[in-house]
């Protein structure tokens, strides 16, 4: 029941969010071009939108997971690699994007016994923000507002566990430029600065749906071998590499991407102005 009303609230939108599907159109015509048509444009979007509708309902039926999920309706690959990561004992940069089911892929972690510091922006309503609070964290997850983000995740990281880091979204003035979908994009550059100071471990994650109604969570782990030493430039190369691999997963399944997010809405600094990672911690 809750997966049809959810499919059917995105449905809804799609029809009456007209400002935020106009976006979502037109992110997706400057992504792929003429490579798609604007049938299939239309097409993916009323996809995202079911897909989203769905997932925001879904997660009201949190509660009801436990250990017990996993392998059967939950199933993960590459898990090795997130434990060896974790083994290492300097904590885990857990990159992702709002892709698939990022907060079912969160709130897993807890029960796999690799519990993640989530970075929150508060909602504006004390009482949505402590409900969603109370989700996140119901498997043993950690929860932080971003202003405190640069302090707890070094915190986290120093205790080995792991700290949950979205890099899809438009960073406004915080961010670097690298290439998404062949246009610069305001980036956050936290993966490579903290990867870099900590030494912490770098695992991507994403989900996707399967036929049978269950979830499939991959992990792989990232390594960045022949780094400059060049502070600047290595943050530069690693928010590119990890950019790119979001960018492949979101091309093998658009429709499980937020399109709706003004993901461009940054323009890049003129030719004479730099912005630096140096300035951005």
């Amino acid at each position: 029941m809750l997966l049809a009303l959810g499919q059917a609230t995105g449905e809804l939108a799609y029809r009456l969010a007209r400002k935020h599907t106009r976006v979502a159109l037109a992110n997706l015509k400057s992504a792929f071009g003429d490579a798609l048509s604007p049938g299939e444009r239309q097409r993916i979007v009323r996809a995202c939108w079911r897909h989203y509708g769905r997932i925001t309902a879904d997660a009201a039926a949190f509660h009801r997971l436990s250990p017990e999920d996993i392998g059967t309706r939950i199933r993960h690959e590459g898990l090795d690699q997130l434990r060896t990561a974790h083994a290492e004992g300097k904590g885990v940069l857990l990159i992702s994007g709002h892709f698939g089911h990022w907060e079912l892929t969160a709130y897993m972690q807890g029960f796999l016994g690799c519990p993640l510091l989530m970075i929150t922006k508060p909602m504006d309503n004390p009482r949505v923000e402590r409900m969603l609070a109370t989700l996140r964290s119901g498997s043993g997850n950690e929860v932080v507002a971003k202003v405190d983000a640069v302090r707890a995740s070094l915190k986290a990281l120093a205790r080995g566990i792991g700290v949950a880091v979205m890099i899809d979204q438009d960073a406004r003035g915080s961010g670097i430029f690298v290439p998404f979908f062949g246009r610069p994009s305001s980036t956050i550059p936290t993966v490579g600065t903290m990867h870099l100071r900590t030494g912490a471990a770098v695992v991507a994650t994403f989900s996707f749906p399967e036929d049978d109604g269950g979830w499939r969570i991959t992990y792989q782990r990232l390594t960045f071998p022949g780094l400059t030493g060049i502070r600047d430039e290595d943050v530069y190369r690693i928010t590119c590499e990890t950019t790119a691999l979001l960018e492949a997963r979101i091309r093998e399944r658009p429709e499980l991407w937020l399109w709706m997010h003004r993901r461009w809405k940054t323009p890049p600094p003129q030719p004479n102005t730099t912005v630096s990672p140096t300035d951005i911690t």
